[in-house]
């Protein structure tokens, strides 16, 4: 468990650090960092860039040398990985890091920082594949390369870590740009919206932090501005209101140690300022919360997942096993991973109990309310196999090499 990794940000910061590492394999375990690239991002320009090659000592598969343009002749002349990190982490320091499908950034380097510099990389980070399926909703693909020629993003054909660096730093300025447009649904709602001074907000000052998830930021803006008050991103001490996103209002009450939150307290603590969810915001003004926002949406019940399958291969390790699952999958959307396991004859459930077979644990980065690693439902599970009762803990990653068993 990397209990020290930093978290997930539903955020777009005007500093920060785009990462992008190649490696020989997937698997942080046994693989090996090759490159490693970066692009320092300082209020919205690039100062600086960081580029390595490091030698693993090993002949790398001939696909990795094909679709990076990387050779064994290269790497045999590169620095071992050692004194690389080493001006890595003086490069990024504490900064935010950005990068697509960053997790994968994240963890390796995370593991090697441990093993090579004896500490954890703890910085936040943004995930750009997380944002692109919010804003990109209808591009076909949301890898890299396809969102690349789906946004005419040019791109060095290829695969080296710091040209992948300035393909996820385009692709994060286009997210940005959507993410301040007012979606046609919204401006419809806009226009018939009135306020007079009799409304909460009139003459107040309000900031919003995080990513907006019921309306978009320009949205909120312009409401404001209807409501003769005065919005901003930038949290400054004077404000009346402070509106969290959902994800970061949920963070925040769940006790997510960060600046912004620090401060926030102080001032709530003076009694200057008052903080809302996004949901709270809403209902002051009496807007709908739109289907399928996150603050409308009802919690999955084990209950629900049904199969319309009649014959079960009895040998399979899943068949009439009762498995539940905890944190957020990286692969795939918890439902869609409750069917597999009931289509192979198998059981699930919502809370650990005695009759629990097996306990997923899905990626716990993006859950603030998660302290030291463990999960409620882990925590159980690990009491419950100490006192003797059939229960295994498995990694995501192993729950799918288990549902690929033939």
């Amino acid at each position: 468990m990397r209990i020290h990794k930093g978290h997930s940000l539903l955020d777009f910061p005007k500093s920060f650090i785009v990462v992008d590492i190649e490696t020989t394999g997937f698997d942080p375990s046994h693989d090996f960092i090759i490159e490693i690239g970066g692009v320092k991002v300082q209020n919205e320009r690039i100062i600086d860039t960081f580029s390595s090659l490091i030698n693993p000592h090993m002949t790398i598969d001939p696909f990795i040398s094909s679709l990076t343009g990387i050779t064994d002749q290269q790497l045999s002349a590169a620095p071992d990985i050692k004194p690389v990190l080493e001006t890595f982490s003086d490069f990024i320091g504490d900064s935010i890091l950005v990068g697509h499908n960053v997790h994968f950034d994240i963890n390796f380097l995370y593991d090697n920082f441990e093993k090579h510099l004896s500490r954890a990389l703890t910085n936040d980070f943004v995930d750009t594949l997380r944002l692109s399926r919010r804003f990109f909703k209808d591009a076909p693909s949301h890898k890299l390369d396809a969102l690349a020629s789906y946004l005419n993003i040019p791109v060095d054909t290829s695969h080296r870590a710091l040209s992948d660096c300035y393909t996820a730093l385009h692709l994060y300025s286009l997210l940005n740009d959507a993410s301040t447009q007012i979606p046609a649904s919204q401006k419809e709602l806009l226009d018939s919206l009135t306020f007079d001074d009799s409304n909460p907000f009139y003459g107040k000052r309000l900031v919003v932090k995080g990513i907006p998830q019921i309306y978009s930021f320009e949205f909120m803006k312009a409401v404001s501005e209807k409501c003769t008050a005065k919005m901003s991103d930038v949290f400054y001490n004077s404000c009346d209101y402070i509106i969290f996103s959902h994800y970061t209002y949920k963070a925040f009450m769940n006790g997510s140690n960060s600046a912004k939150f620090e401060k926030a307290k102080k001032l709530v603590d003076s009694g200057t300022l008052t903080i809302l969810s996004e949901t709270e915001w809403c209902k002051m003004l009496g807007l709908p919360i739109p289907v399928g926002s996150p603050s409308s949406r009802t919690n999955l019940s084990a209950k629900d997942i049904v199969t319309e399958k009649t014959e079960f291969d009895e040998t399979h390790p899943l068949y009439g096993k009762t498995c539940v699952f905890t944190g957020t999958l990286e692969k795939m959307a918890r439902k869609d991973a409750m069917q597999i396991v009931v289509d192979l004859g198998g059981l699930v459930g919502n809370s650990v109990t005695k009759k629990t077979n097996y306990l997923i644990l899905g990626n716990n980065d993006y859950c603030s309310s998660i302290k030291g690693g463990k999960s409620s439902k882990q925590k159980k599970a690990e009491t419950l196999k100490l006192s003797g009762n059939d229960i295994e803990i498995i990694s995501e990653n192993v729950f799918y090499d288990m549902i690929e068993e033939e």
